[in-house]
């Protein structure tokens, strides 16, 4: 049995969409554009974070959203995506953040779930009285 993400999948991606356009405008405040660094790797804090919270397919559309954020607005700075070697690089370390993140996500639930299955719960057998001597004896 699996535990489910506490987040559904449409609402992980909406949650994906928002903070990966809060870290598009936060990078850029930032610098990104002289450092395109910084854009990458808020972008990955974002990835991972969704993540934890929701289920592969919301992890999958995040980590694309960020990649046509960051190389559209980070790399070109016209909002249009720009496929150029930098761009690869942000795809591909974009796409394994996001496989690695759902593999430790998903290790991480099936270690709670071991620790709180209520299925494993032990009743401990019925106590023996204490034998009390009888009075005649």
């Amino acid at each position: 049995m699996r535990t489910a993400p506490p987040v559904s999948s449409g609402f992980g991606i909406a949650l994906g969409l928002a903070l990966g356009l809060t870290a598009t405008v936060l990078s850029g405040a930032a610098g990104a554009r002289s450092v395109p660094i910084i854009s990458l790797v808020a972008m990955v804090a974002v990835v991972d974070a969704i993540a934890m919270v929701t289920t592969a397919r919301a992890t999958l559309a995040t980590a694309a959203v960020c990649w046509a954020l960051d190389v559209g607005f980070v790399l070109d700075g016209n909002g249009e995506p720009a496929f150029t070697p930098q761009a690869g690089h942000a795809a591909l370390v974009l796409g394994l953040c996001a496989l690695s993140a759902l593999g430790f996500a998903s290790t991480l639930r099936a270690a709670h779930e071991r620790d709180h299955d209520p299925g494993q719960v032990s009743i401990p057998p019925p106590r023996q009285g204490d034998s009390i001597p009888h009075p005649s004896g």
